[in-house]
Formats: structure tokens, C-alpha cells, sequence
């Protein structure tokens, strides 16, 4: 009997004497919006349902004076669907290309996490100029953005044909070109532009849902969170 309570006494104290470790987590909440930057470029004429692609974090984020997410944190994500253009503008759609974002690396650790797209800057030496050229629809599709003016002139033809022609053959425009369908004379903007994304472009998104990270050292990378 003394000698089961002298054992059950050794064992409570090594177990009051090893340390106790558990991980020490922080939270980036959802709607938490952050600036990226594209590591490698990105373009409709080249880019393939499925690719990977690789952006950084631009600046650093707090919550209550605490590093959540540390600047150069990758941000990884996948290229959807992608559609190219068409040569006339009366024929295609916009080009346009689905990005993903599926997770963050930290420190080598990788943890899931959504976001959406709100804005597109050119990045780089020009900061976060809005991108005109371009829109996002649905916070991961982007986008051509259609120049309407200028795009398309139609002008049925009727019994003043000739009359009608020679007015069209004096707006034509270097650039464009001269199309007959169902009747209709068009002059055509030769647009088709690809999407365009070189690296460096900036990304300002928004966290879809709560992301569960490591608390961080103010030098970017994770604590052991030994106790």
C-alpha cells in the first residue's frame, strides 16, 4: 500500500514538472481586407484552367496592436475558368479569368482561407492606381472592361445603300474594320484585348470567412507556443 502512494506521488510530480505545450492561435476575421502583391504574372493568352498562382502580402495586419499577418506572407490560389477574346467586338464575349485563393503560408505552414477580390491596382512603381482597363465581378472573376464608345456603328442598308456606305466609309477609323451581317453594314473596333495581370499587380481583398492562424513574432514567423 505505501508503496502504490509513494508511486502515485512520484508520477503527479513529473507530471507537475514537464511542460505543458499547446498551440498558440490567432484569428483573421472575416471582412478583414488586405493588399497583395502577384508574384508572377498572369494573362488570358497564356493562363490554364487549373494553374497556380502566388501572391504576398503587401502590408502587415493588427488587431489590437498584435501581428495577425505578417508582410511577405504567401498567399496561394488557383486560376479557374478563362475566356479568351475574339477578334471583332460584336462577336465575343469579354475575356475574362476566374482567381481562387485557397490558402495562406506562413512559416512554411500552410492554413486554408477564401477571399475575394475587391479592387485591382497596377502595383508597383505606380502604388495602387485602379486598374480602368479592368472589373471584378463576384469578388473572383476578372474582367475586360468594355469600351463601349466607338465599339460598334451599325447602319442598315436600305434603297440608299451607296449614300450609306460612303457616310461609313467616312467615319472608318484606322484600326477598324468593315463587316456586312443580315443586311447590316458594322464598323468594327478590332479590340479583343487579353486580360492582362503582370506580376507585381496589386489586390486589395477580402477575407470570406475566419481564417485560423499561428500567433506570429514580430519578425514574420510563427511561435513554437511552448509554456
Amino acid at each position: 500500500m505505501i508503496r502504490s502512494v509513494l508511486v502515485g506521488a512520484v508520477v503527479s510530480i513529473l507530471l507537475l514538472m514537464t511542460p505543458v505545450t499547446h498551440a498558440q492561435t490567432t484569428t483573421l476575421v472575416q471582412g478583414t481586407q488586405l493588399k497583395l502583391n502577384l508574384l508572377g504574372g498572369l494573362t488570358t493568352s497564356m493562363a490554364r484552367a487549373g494553374d497556380p498562382f502566388v501572391a504576398e502580402v503587401a502590408e502587415p495586419v493588427f488587431y489590437n496592436s498584435m501581428l495577425v499577418l505578417p508582410m511577405g506572407a504567401k498567399i496561394h490560389g488557383v486560376v479557374g475558368t478563362v475566356i479568351r477574346p475574339e477578334h471583332f467586338a460584336i462577336f465575343r464575349g469579354q475575356a475574362q479569368m476566374n482567381l481562387t485563393f485557397k490558402s495562406i503560408e506562413i512559416d512554411g505552414r500552410v492554413f486554408p482561407a477564401q477571399m475575394s477580390i475587391i479592387a485591382v491596382s497596377n502595383g508597383g512603381a505606380e502604388g495602387t492606381k485602379p486598374r480602368k482597363d479592368l472589373k471584378t465581378d463576384e469578388g473572383a472573376v476578372v474582367k475586360e472592361k468594355r469600351d463601349v464608345k466607338g465599339a460598334v456603328m451599325d447602319v442598315a442598308i436600305g434603297t440608299s445603300g451607296g449614300s450609306v456606305a460612303g457616310v461609313i466609309f467616312s467615319h472608318v477609323l484606322r484600326g477598324t474594320v468593315l463587316g456586312l451581317i443580315g443586311g447590316t453594314v458594322y464598323v468594327v473596333q478590332k479590340k479583343g484585348k487579353d486580360v492582362e495581370l503582370p506580376a507585381q499587380t496589386q489586390f486589395l481583398v477580402r477575407t470570406d470567412g475566419n481564417v485560423s492562424l499561428p500567433m506570429v513574432t514580430p519578425n514574420g514567423t510563427a511561435t513554437n507556443g511552448a509554456q
